[in-house]
């Protein structure tokens, strides 16, 4: 009883560290620490139960973690679960395919634990030949090749032995001079006619049969062999004659000395070219090679001039053009970057270069639901993968499926409208016919961003950049700017002091055809009679209605009445000891400032520099060339940035 209790006592301890230990993971799944934390203490526990659970959840989120592939199958083989542990090295050399530790750990289980004597042989032959189709180009290989080789040496199979080394001895391995020595010692010590296939002996033998002709060599000689006769035992001789007590002498053929020396020269020398020939490669790549000082996966940051050298190392294969090559790259870099979005959508890129498309759509696939989940970036790369093939729907799913699990991205929403908008372009044309054009069904756009503006949940600043969108779609899209007018209206009932609002009327009235110079100084005067509009803000509408008028207009007296305006105003804003507040309110960092109070700021991305005009680069005036150059009066920096709301709504690239 004392000893059940005891037990009972220790379970109920195990649970309690246990909790305690899964309690940080799951406040923050992306603690590593925590992780690895978690993963000791199931493994002094050493119970199946937990261990499964807890390895499950860590490798399905870091998956590059290849010594807990090993310590996990090492768990179930400890317990004897020899199915799990095959289930546990299949799925690690699939999440994994170049860790020739976890290879070589799946290579051994096999060997020790494989019930099928009949066709164990069979079985390691194939998993050794996955294991060398997957990472038998990796640069560090080398233990994989030479345990496939020492294996077969063990079944006496000498012709597969020289196989395996004629694709060694072509691949780019650190250890590529070890294993040519290798070879030649190999050569040396056999006969060539158990070394070689029939057909690369028949050829040999054919040269080797011409060079001592002309010597009068044979190829081989007659050796006399002796044989004891053998102890009776238990058996007899089938004939009295059969091995007589004295012993029986027997003849068999022996390569000639100069025949032998002849066979092995000629099959170096062909495989001493490939050698020659990988040196060569090899010594391309070894710079490169060097500069890899952490090719496991890990979440700490690499260090710049390792990123750098990755990216220089995958330039060179790419220019090399070898596919292969560049693939086990590619996933090798991927392996230590795999925190790096840029090396993801790169990789994809080369192969939707190749149309190798159901391999990019894996590895996108990849990137977005095992290692950056929670990254923008990758997403909005596979939904433009997707809808490039056609895929409107896949996009838009993709899309939404972030935009649950990860809230508050303004591009995700935009690039979901605008897969929304495409597809219905799409649909129409495959619509249309010939006699009869059909116009693009855009309710769906229209409910999108509709739902965006009216959401209460949804900042003011917010839904006025949504609404700026939204009448720049129902103007250029649907060439409707009385719609477009009066969404930005109803948005200014609600964001008064929204200067974007107020360039978005004036861009359309001067957009509008017929074109009325009066209908672009009205919109202009909407801004500039503005109570709630800063002053500041009103000085860089009022120069860019000094410019219009000056460009465009055809009134003199207007022209002059309102440069007498902008100069009262402009020194009213500039001048004086409130001067450099006033100014720094300007500035694009307080603007954003200003923004992120207004809950714009936990928008993660940009918009670029046509917020308010999307025909302007960043830094010119909307109207003409900055005519009317700004007063240097101390302390007042003119703003650059036009587009203050919204500003970053791309993400980082990382």
């Amino acid at each position: 009883m004392s000893r059940d209790r005891d037990r009972s006592r220790s379970r109920s301890a195990d649970r309690d560290v246990l909790e305690i230990c899964w309690k940080p993971v799951k406040e923050d799944p992306t603690n590593f620490d925590a992780w690895t934390h978690l993963l000791q203490c199931v493994e002094q526990m050493d119970e199946t139960r937990p261990a499964r659970e807890a390895y499950d959840e860590f490798l399905k989120k870091y998956p590059y973690c290849y010594g807990y592939w090993r310590k996990y199958a090492e768990l179930e083989r400890r317990h004897k679960h020899y199915e799990r542990c095959i289930d546990v090295y299949e799925r690690g050399v699939t999440a994994i395919s170049l860790s020739i530790d976890v290879w070589l750990s799946y290579l051994a289980f096999l060997k020790e634990y494989s019930r099928d004597k009949d066709g164990k042989e069979h079985k390691i032959r194939h998993l050794y030949e996955r294991a060398i189709s997957a990472a038998g180009l990796e640069f560090r290989s080398d233990k994989l090749w030479e345990d496939y080789i020492n294996w077969e040496l063990k079944q006496k199979n000498l012709p597969m032995v020289t196989a395996l080394y004629d694709r060694l001895l072509k691949a780019p391995t650190q250890l590529y001079s070890q294993h040519f020595e290798r070879f030649q010692e190999f050569v040396n010590s056999n006969a060539p006619d158990k070394i070689l296939s029939e057909e690369e002996y028949d050829q040999i033998y054919k040269f080797v049969e011409s060079e001592l002709k002309d010597k009068n060599v044979e190829i081989y000689v007659v050796e006399e062999v002796r044989e004891e006769a053998q102890e009776n035992g238990d058996e007899t001789p089938k004939t009295n004659n059969d091995l007589p007590a004295e012993g029986k002498t027997e003849y068999r053929k022996k390569y000639a000395d100069e025949a032998l020396k002849l066979f092995r020269v000629e099959i170096l020398e062909k495989r001493r070219k490939l050698h020659l020939y990988n040196e060569q490669e090899v010594s391309k790549r070894w710079p490169f090679e060097e500069g890899i000082k952490r090719p496991y996966f890990h979440v700490k940051p690499l260090e710049r001039a390792q990123l750098k050298n990755w990216r220089a190392y995958l330039d060179f294969e790419i220019g090399v053009g070898i596919h292969e090559r560049v693939i086990v790259l590619f996933e090798r870099c991927l392996i230590a970057c795999a925190m790096y979005e840029d090396m993801w959508l790169r990789y994809a890129r080369y192969l939707e270069g190749r149309n190798d498309v159901d391999i990019a759509r894996a590895v996108y696939k990849r990137a977005t639901t095992v290692h950056l989940p929670k990254k923008p970036g990758p997403h909005l790369a596979f939904a433009a993968f997707e809808e490039k093939n056609g895929k409107f729907d896949e996009a838009k799913s993709l899309l939404t499926d972030f935009d649950r699990k990860n809230p508050g991205y303004i591009m995700i929403q935009l690039r979901r409208i605008g897969v929304e908008r495409r597809q219905a372009a799409h649909d129409a044309r495959v619509r249309s016919t010939d006699d009869q054009e059909v116009a693009p069904d855009f309710a769906q756009v229209t409910a999108t961003y509709e739902k965006h503006i009216r959401d209460p949940r949804t900042p003011t600043k917010m839904a006025s950049f949504y609404a700026l969108k939204f009448a720049r779609f129902h103007a250029k899209v649907r060439g409707d700017k009385k719609l477009a007018e009066k969404i930005i209206k109803d948005a200014l009932s609600r964001d008064k002091d929204n200067p974007q609002l107020y360039l978005q009327l004036i861009d359309l009235a001067f957009s509008a055809t017929p074109f009325s110079e009066q209908a672009v100084v009205d919109a202009f005067d909407r801004g500039l009679h503005s109570q709630e509009l800063p002053d500041y803000e009103k000085v860089r509408l009022s120069q860019r209605k000094l410019e219009f008028l000056e460009d465009l207009g055809t009134d003199i007296v207007a022209l002059q009445e309102h440069f007498e305006y902008h100069t009262k105003l402009y020194k009213s804003v500039g001048g004086g000891s409130s001067g450099k507040r006033k100014a720094a309110e300007g500035k694009p960092e307080v603007a954003e400032k200003r923004a992120r109070e207004d809950g714009v700021g936990a928008v993660p991305a940009t918009v670029g520099a046509d917020f308010g005009s999307p025909q302007q680069p960043q830094q010119q005036q909307y109207y003409g060339g900055q005519y009317y150059q700004q007063p240097p009066v101390a302390g007042f920096v003119a703003p650059q940035q036009f587009n203050q709301y919204g500003s970053y709504y791309y993400p980082p690239p990382y």
